[in-house]
């Protein structure tokens, strides 16, 4: 999937998305200077350049025509930036903002009603530009190595590596440990028929928690304990284990690959560390970077040469 490379562009459709997701001030007595969805603009432009917010600053000051198609009158200062990316980027907020990206994503048939197959992983982002490697021998930063790091789940759509949900959490940990709260606020932004996932996933409680949802999980069953004497494989335990040790969709679930994809496209596009140095702005920068991924997938091509029903169909089994 290709994304947009156009600043002008990636800009105009955040403000549309801001538009459509936040009031235009956050309250009657506020200086009424910019609008939020301007300043939502202005942050997706940060991040979509790799700047830090003087960087970004300075771009629309010496910009005119970005500041044109962002309908800004006078440049917001670095420090207005700030205070904007700590109120809009908060979990709530963030949600209304992806809401208001998908339902732009529907109305250029990008995405349908329901995502027939999606696909959940997780990532780790660094916390330092300086490589794990590089802290481990260098004497000089070695006191800055962190055990613990970003951890990224996702949900994405397998058709156009929309991220549909996100979960973020501090890692190393299992990754079933944010499968649900994933899941879970994925299919609140966008309906999901089946869901693959790799043997971190596989887990009966899992199974049961999707198929309540009408989501279909696709997930290997993997053997577990020690191998026995006699040499025989263990026992299954479970309805929907044994369903996939038995009736296992192998060439559907070659589209699980799809998710790496997605993760690639991130780090390619935003680099795998995080500016950010502490907990809660680490987590405004993850979700910053999600919703730049997806606007950048939202291109004027897309809208004229593209639509869901161009979309090969794709069939899955399920228990009866």
């Amino acid at each position: 999937m290709k994304t947009t490379k156009s600043t002008l562009t990636i800009a105009r459709e955040a403000l549309k998305a801001g538009q459509e997701s936040l009031p235009d001030y956050r309250h009657p007595k506020s200086p009424h200077k910019f609008t939020q969805p301007q300043l939502f603009a202005c942050l997706v432009v940060k991040e979509f350049r790799g700047l830090d917010y003087r960087g970004v600053w300075v771009l629309l000051q010496e910009w005119s025509e970005l500041r044109h198609v962002l309908g800004l009158k006078k440049v917001p200062h670095f420090t207005t930036l700030w205070a904007a990316g700590k109120r809009l980027l908060a979990k709530p907020q963030a949600q209304a903002l992806l809401d208001g990206v998908l339902e732009r994503c529907r109305r250029a048939k990008i995405l349908g009603k329901r995502t027939p197959l999606a696909a959940i992983d997780s990532t780790g982002l660094e916390s330092r530009h300086v490589s794990t490697y590089y802290t481990k021998r260098c004497q000089r930063h070695r006191g800055h190595y962190k055990s613990r790091y970003p951890k990224l789940s996702a949900v994405g759509d397998t058709a156009n590596h929309l991220i549909l949900g996100w979960g973020i959490d501090r890692g190393p940990k299992p990754d079933l440990t944010e499968a649900r709260p994933t899941v879970r606020d994925a299919s609140s932004h966008q309906p999901l028929g089946a869901l693959l996932g790799d043997a971190g996933y596989e887990a009966e409680g899992f199974h049961r928690f999707c198929r309540t949802r009408d989501i279909r999980s696709i997930i290997p069953t993997t053997d577990r304990g020690r191998p026995r004497a006699d040499g025989k494989p263990h026992r299954v335990r479970g309805r929907y284990r044994q369903w996939m040790k038995s009736h296992f969709p192998k060439v559907l679930y070659g589209q699980r690959w799809q998710a790496e994809t997605v993760f690639s496209m991130l780090k390619r596009n935003f680099g795998s560390a995080l500016r950010a140095r502490y907990y809660h702005s680490q987590n405004r920068e993850i979700r910053l970077r999600i919703l730049t991924h997806d606007l950048g997938i939202l291109m004027p091509d897309w809208v004229t040469g593209c639509s869901i029903q161009s979309r090969r169909h794709l069939t899955y089994f399920s228990p009866t």
